[in-house]
């Protein structure tokens, strides 16, 4: 609780400090939601998916909030300050000690935190920002975490020309300076280089980034990382698309170790269209994987699943089951994060007034690549179903509903023969304030 009225505080002095300053302008904005669920069979770590005979796995049911705010200093036309801080995140409740917020035992101890903090500086040269800066979301949803980073950055104002512009950045992944070593580089540094192309249809970048990740002394692992992105709209139509690129190596220091090969691949194009109050679209989605990790290839695109922002299947891709998704469990996602992932969705949103939307969607996805460990296991993750709505109580308060039905597939076959795969279902509700 002293956090809580420390930070509070802080932000009241802020404010106060700004109400008098005529030279500093001040605002705020964010959101508080409170959220129920309920999985039909888990065990507080994300899904149970196989059930050993005779046994009857646990379900899980519980309550969780986030409040987030989100305030900007303008100190004057050239310098800005911006922040993100948290002061509970996917918060469980029942789970405050001593009356202070603890956040869930997945994420990071203690739950208030400054999420984001970061300064912006308008230079002769170029827009610059310094700082803990938004780090998970480019391009469209796919591969997007919730994620920040340590980052200089530079938007080139010679670099830029009509829809053309470029941004630069460096990021500090870690930084080993106290820890005591005979080294002269520990650290993992990322050097990135955007170029973007942007009209009133078209939304367009590539991304090139090069990560020098040396904290393992025993060898040096150089990992590149290629993005192009396209969202286009016409009239009623509207397709998205990105695709990515993993190459790289490591080089062990020891003669008799294999070096590895990065190389991996993950892509997902969406099309759709809007008819008055029906929105319907088809997305495809691909993340390698890798059936031997100890081989001389590194092929899993990911082995934290397809993002956290990237949800268009409550179960595969939510957030409530740790498959594809880690934001709240992650029990299963390095395992389907390794083998990778096929799916098909056919979705449709539908506007029945100014206050109530409708959703649903169908999805059949499949594992890239299965472990040739398990003889019982096929490559299919199953078929799944959801519905949802959402109904706008207010301007800025919103309740949602969501169902979703996963048919589990062969992929979930436990190593014996009387071992049987659970089927899935989830039920949410939401209740989502902002401001």
């Amino acid at each position: 609780m002293k956090k809580v009225l420390s930070t509070v505080a802080a932000l009241g002095l802020v404010a106060g400090l700004a109400s008098t300053a005529g030279a500093v302008e001040f605002k705020m904005s964010g959101h508080y939601m409170v959220e129920g669920a309920y999985v039909s069979d888990a065990a507080g770590t994300g899904l149970d998916l196989t059930e050993p005979a005779g046994a009857d796995n646990a379900s899980d049911a519980y309550w969780l909030h986030t409040f987030e705010i989100k305030p900007t200093m303008k100190v004057n036309d050239k310098i800005s300050m911006m922040a993100n801080i948290r002061l509970a995140d996917d918060t469980f409740w029942g789970n405050q000690a001593n009356g202070d917020l603890q956040q869930n035992a997945s994420n990071m101890g203690g739950d208030v935190s400054v999420w984001h903090l970061y300064m912006d500086y308008s230079s002769p040269i170029g827009k610059m920002r310094f700082g803990r800066v938004p780090g998970g979301a480019y391009g469209t949803a796919f591969r997007d975490a919730d994620g920040r980073g340590d980052r200089v950055m530079l938007w080139p104002s010679f670099l830029a020309d009509g829809p053309w512009s470029t941004l630069f950045y460096i990021q500090k992944n870690t930084d080993n300076f106290q820890v005591a070593t005979g080294e002269s580089d520990t650290d993992s540094d990322t050097y990135v280089a955007r170029l973007y192309y942007k009209t009133d249809n078209l939304d367009s970048g590539i991304h090139y980034g090069y990560t020098n990740n040396m904290t393992n002394l025993t060898r040096a692992d150089s990992k590149n990382e290629l993005t192009a992105y396209g969202k286009y709209k016409m009239d009623n139509v509207f397709v998205n698309a990105e695709l990515t690129h993993f190459f790289g190596e490591v080089d062990y220091d020891a003669a008799a170790t294999l070096d590895p090969d990065y190389d991996s691949w993950a892509g997902m194009i969406q099309v759709g269209a809007k008819f008055d109050a029906l929105t319907p679209s088809l997305m495809y989605f691909y993340s390698q994987g890798d059936d031997n990790s100890a081989d001389d290839e590194l092929n899993a695109a990911s082995s934290s699943g397809t993002g956290d922002l990237f949800e268009p299947l409550y179960i595969l891709t939510g957030r409530h089951t740790g498959m594809l998704n880690n934001d709240l469990f992650s029990g299963h996602t390095a395992t389907l994060g390794n083998s990778g992932v096929h799916a098909v969705v056919a979705a449709a949103d539908y506007a029945v007034s100014k206050e109530l939307t409708l959703h649903g969607a169908i999805g059949w996805a499949k594992a890239d690549e299965v472990s040739v460990a398990n003889t019982l296991q096929d490559d299919e993750y199953g078929w799944e179903y959801n519905v949802g709505a959402a109904y706008k109580l207010l301007d800025n308060l919103t309740y949602e509903a969501h169902f979703g039905y996963l048919d589990t597939g062969d992929y979930f076959n436990g190593n014996t023969t009387v071992d049987t795969t659970n089927n899935i279902y989830l039920m949410t509700h939401s209740l989502t304030m902002t401001f």
